[in-house]
């Protein structure tokens, strides 16, 4: 259930002009820092913490001028069991046929031409694929580090579109269609759209494909009305996929 605004929209106008506005506001911010850190070196670096501050921290102020907090965006544990239960049981539903579409694609791509290829997945070059164990212990810190930032992005990308941009958007177009005890609409839609959107600061069509998943942290959110759930899945799908990568050797 959404919370009454007890305050007016700081920006003015209907919740989802808001939402659509803080969004593009926040992505054209991080495109300029991504565009610097081609020139200025050091700055690569940080790109991703940056991403990650700005996730938390922009919808956190909104909130708060809209006499709200974090919790009314779904930062919360209340419901943690619920959302345990449905981050695991979706994941054993959806990753292995992921991890077996993925496999086959990548021995799909080297039949197709190379721009094709670029497109179409994140990989372009002839593999054949052979899982390995990460080669010593710096290669296993280094991959738990990444593991490590993928949990912070998960959570981040998590407050930002389903707890602070969804909630908006659900505030002007109430959700009407019921699925498995979870009531979503237009605002859920919208939002993976945006999420699909803001991807492409790493520009790579393929990377349009995060609507799909999209949908899915939506519906874990609106089952519990927090965004645990959601950012444990997230996080899950996001380790599956760099472990994919990081795992797997062309030969």
């Amino acid at each position: 259930m959404v919370r009454p605004v007890v305050a007016r929209n700081f920006l003015g106008g209907s919740p989802a002009r808001e939402a659509l506005l803080v969004w593009a506001a926040t992505l054209l911010s991080l495109a300029v820092i991504q565009l610097l850190a081609g020139a200025i070196p050091f700055l690569g670096q940080w790109v991703g913490a940056l991403a990650v501050a700005a996730f938390l921290w922009v919808p956190q102020r909104m909130l708060e001028r809209r006499g709200l907090d974090a919790s009314d965006a779904g930062l919360s544990l209340s419901r943690w069991q619920r959302d345990l239960v449905d981050a695991v049981v979706l994941s054993l539903l959806v990753l292995p046929p992921f991890v077996l579409g993925y496999l086959h694609v990548a021995a799909i791509v080297p039949l197709l031409p190379r721009w094709i290829g670029e497109l179409a997945a994140p990989f372009a070059a002839p593999r054949l694929f052979a899982f390995r164990a990460p080669e010593n212990l710096d290669v296993a810190l280094t991959l738990l580090g990444q593991l490590g930032g993928h949990a912070a992005v998960a959570l981040s990308e998590e407050f930002f579109y389903r707890g602070y941009v969804t909630r908006l958007f659900e505030e002007q177009w109430p959700p009407r269609l019921r699925i498995a005890n979870a009531s979503l609409g237009r605002g859920a839609f919208v939002a993976a759209v945006l999420f699909a959107l803001g991807h492409l600061l790493i520009p790579a069509p393929f990377r349009l494909l995060t609507f799909f998943p999209a949908l899915l942290f939506a519906w874990l959110r609106a089952r519990s009305g927090t965004i645990a759930g959601a950012a444990l899945f997230h996080f899950v799908c996001n380790a599956t996929l760099l472990i994919l990568q990081t795992t797997i050797v062309a030969r």
